[in-house]
Parts: structure tokens; sequence; C-alpha cells
């Protein structure tokens, strides 16, 4: 391995891709001819036998066989080592609980990963009900369950379980307002609170079964529903929960009854999105409309819900609180703007994105200074200043550095003679941010849905 290049260890990746989907293909046909001349029962203890599975896993590959069985275009694609395993998979169980076009989502698996093609998947579902979407949140809710058991190891609890795409967003919206209460009321402790993001979550869940109803009133989540307005029929259309899951609109005219409905058309002065100077951190408004614009977190895609609003022009250097100044990035995103240089660019759609530092090595050593290896072509690489503290971990849950030294300025080669130098194949020049349509006119946000206005339900 270590006398390849990145490409041939991209292709050889390629590769191996494509044989375990074959192997896969392989393992279901054979399962699946068992489980049929010899019951599901005999595959299992095959499966226990000769795979060394355990009985969970037994079963989940005796039924994946089944259900791929059902689809063949799929169990064809896998076996020719066009799509991976889990995405023929789910296809096979999507197909197992309802009506799908099993062409089109095998076209859209031999492109997209695993993230894009699951919300591809559940948008197919919903436009191939029937019901529209009725039944398959009728499943989805049949299949709830949660288990909570006291652990032979060590004594400790174990809690695990099963929602419904609507439960679970008001779970999780309920988690992440108890999270961000408990930080702000541990703010005094600054640098000396060691508590990890998991022992966060679990004293949330503490504190939100076991509280006390007399000592304080249980906090209200928010519930964030996003349907469009079709001025045509004059109804609510395409309603999806905050992780894009679609939801019946009957659904969500159940939960508009109990709700604040917040339309995303905003006005400047009644919504507060053009705060400048007068506040640090986003309104209420603002937050609505970052997570309506960005939907989650835009370095790592985390939900919205454990998001924060980050300035890109930064408030100590005389930024705004202005809604085109503001994006949505999860706690370890913003140690990696404010710690390690990563910066907010918009790509050519208009959405906004994290890119890393151009050259994020570029205070190190070069590897021809460390190993005594001669330079090439005549470049200079005498070791760079070095910054100065132990480097901070990508998504490491720590209190920002108060100074950070500058890179110092980049050395350039000394090419040869007439010898001219180019821009690597893979960068692009840089847009100027005019070149993009602006995402916040001054009347107000009006450029998501031209023909229809999206509504925002707070529940």
């Amino acid at each position: 391995m270590a006398g390849l290049s990145l490409s041939e260890l991209r292709e050889r990746l390629g590769l191996i891709k494509r044989s375990e989907a074959r192997l896969a293909a392989m393992k279901t046909a054979a399962l699946a001819a068992y489980a049929s001349r010899g019951g599901e029962g005999s595959a299992r203890r095959v499966v226990l036998e000769e795979l060394q599975a355990s009985k969970q896993q037994a079963r989940r590959e005796v039924e994946a066989a089944s259900q791929l069985s059902q689809v063949p275009e799929t169990l064809d694609a896998l076996g020719a080592g066009e799509i991976p395993e889990d995405h023929a998979k789910q296809i096979a169980k999507a197909a197992s609980q309802g009506p799908v076009d099993e062409s089109v989502l095998v076209e859209a698996a031999r492109r997209e990963d695993f993230g894009t093609f699951s919300r591809t998947l559940r948008d197919h579902q919903h436009e191939q009900s029937p019901d529209d979407g009725k039944s398959l949140l009728a499943k989805q809710r049949k299949r709830r369950d949660l288990g909570f058991f006291k652990s032979i190891d060590d004594g400790m609890f174990v809690l695990n379980g099963r929602f419904d795409p609507e439960a679970g967003n008001r779970i999780e919206a309920a988690l992440a307002d108890e999270v961000r209460r408990q930080r702000n009321d541990d703010n005094g402790k600054g640098a000396a609170d060691q508590t990890t993001f998991g022992q966060r979550m679990a004293d949330a869940l503490e504190n939100l079964v076991c509280a006390d109803v007399g000592d304080r009133t249980p906090p209200r989540a928010t519930l964030i529903v996003t349907a469009d307005w079709d001025a045509l029929n004059q109804k609510l259309a395409d309603a999806r929960l905050l992780d894009g899951t679609p939801l019946p609109i009957d659904e969500a005219l159940r939960l508009a009854c109990n709700a604040d409905i917040v339309p995303a058309v905003f006005d400047a002065a009644g919504q507060q999105l053009w705060v400048g100077r007068k506040l640090r951190l986003a309104t209420e408004a603002q937050r609505a409309a970052l997570i309506i614009r960005d939907k989650h977190c835009i370095g790592c895609g985390r939900s919205a819900v454990w998001c924060e609003a980050h300035h890109i022009e930064e408030w100590l250097a005389g930024g705004r609180t202005d809604i085109d100044n503001l994006v949505l990035v999860c706690k370890p995103c913003h140690h990696n703007i404010h710690d390690d240089g990563w910066t907010v660019h918009r790509n050519r759609n208009g959405a906004y994105e994290l890119r890393p530092p151009p050259n994020p090595y570029a205070d190190l050593p070069t590897r021809q200074s460390c190993s005594g290896l001669p330079p090439k072509n005549g470049a200079d690489t005498s070791p760079r200043q070095t910054r100065s503290g132990p480097p901070s971990k990508n998504g490491a849950d720590i209190p920002p550095r108060q100074t950070r030294s500058e890179p110092p300025p980049k050395k350039r080669a000394n090419l040869p003679h007439g010898q001219t130098r180019s821009r690597p194949p893979h960068a692009e020049p840089q847009s100027s941010t005019e070149a993009f349509p602006e995402p916040f006119p001054d009347g107000g946000i009006t450029t998501w849905q031209p023909d229809r206005t999206k509504q925002l339900l707070l529940g």
C-alpha cells in the first residue's frame, strides 16, 4: 500500500466496493434459496453457524435476503457492483412496505451517497403513497419501541428506543432545549467544566423525566414544520419536519391547531431580521429564518436544533446581527471557524458552506525538511514557524482559545526559467458574492418559493 499513489488507492477502494456488492448479492441469493427450501428457521441457523453471526444479525440477514429476492432489478444492480449493499437493502425494505418505482430508486442509488439516498427514498415513498403518507406514518408509529434495563456488567441502566419522525423531532427539540438551559446555567464553570455531550444528554433526559412539576413548569419544546402555501388551490402542500421528513397535510393541520404560525415572508421591521449592532445574539425570528434557509449545520449537516448562529463578519470586528450575516453551525464546527481558520463561503446555488483553510499544515515542517531529502524544483523548504500551544481536535467540545498566532506567509517555489505557475486542476477561481442572488432582499425573505409562500409552524 505504501507504494500506491492517492489515485491508485482511491481506485482500489472503488474495486473493493464493487466486489463487496457482488459478494452481498451472492450471499443474498444463497440465503433466499436456502430459506425457500429449508425454511427461515433453518436459514437463520445456517447464518449462526457458517457466518458466525449473532441471533439478531441472523434474523436480519434472512429477512433482508427475503426482501431482496422480491426486487429483481435491485438485486441485478447489486450483483453487477453498481450499487452498495446498504442502498439495495433500503430499496428492498421500502418495497416491502408499500408501492415504489424500483427503476427510479436503483438509478438514484447508483449516484447518491447513503444520506442523500435515504432522503430521496423517503420522498419517493411519500410521493408513491396513495393516502399522502398517512399509512407510512401509521406503520412507523406501530413500530415504536422503548427498552430500559439494568446491565448485568456494571449495574448501570441502558435506554434505547425507536420513535416515529414526529415524536422523534419533539424529543430531540426538548432535549436540545434542556441541554442549552443547562449550559447557560453552567457558564460560570468555564474551562473547569469537563462534561461531555453524552453526559449532558443524559442529564437533560433525567431532568425532563424526573422534574418536579411543582417546582417548575416543564419546558414547551418547539416542533418546527415547514409547508408550502398553494396560492392557486388555497391550501397547504408539501409539509415537512425539520429533518426533511415528509408529513401528511392532515397531520400538519392537526399540529397547527396548537401551534404558532409564522409566515416565512418575514417583514424586516416586524420580525427583527436586521437588528444591526443593537443585539449580539440572534433573535427568535432570525433563528426561525436560518432554520428554513440553512436547514442544518452548514459544515457537517447536523440537525438545526443543535446549531448556533454564527456571524460571518465577526461581531468583535464590527459585524452586524443581520440575517444575511448569520449562518447555522453546530458547536464543533463553530470551534473550527474560530480556532482552526475555517471560513464561510456561498456556493453557486447560493447556499452557505464551510471550507477548511487553504493550507491547514502551513505552519508545520515539510516532509523534505523532516526526512533530509533534497527539495524539489529548488523550493525553499526551510522549517516554518510553528504555532504555540497544542493543536485543537476537530469537533472537540472545548472552550475557544484566547489567542492564536497567525500562520507565516507561504514561500513561493523558484520555478525553472520560462515555466509559469499554473493553478491546480481541482481549484476553481473564487466567485464573488455579488455573482449570487441575494437571499434576503430588503423587503424580506422572498426568494425561496417564487410561486408559493412557505409557512413555518411552531408547535
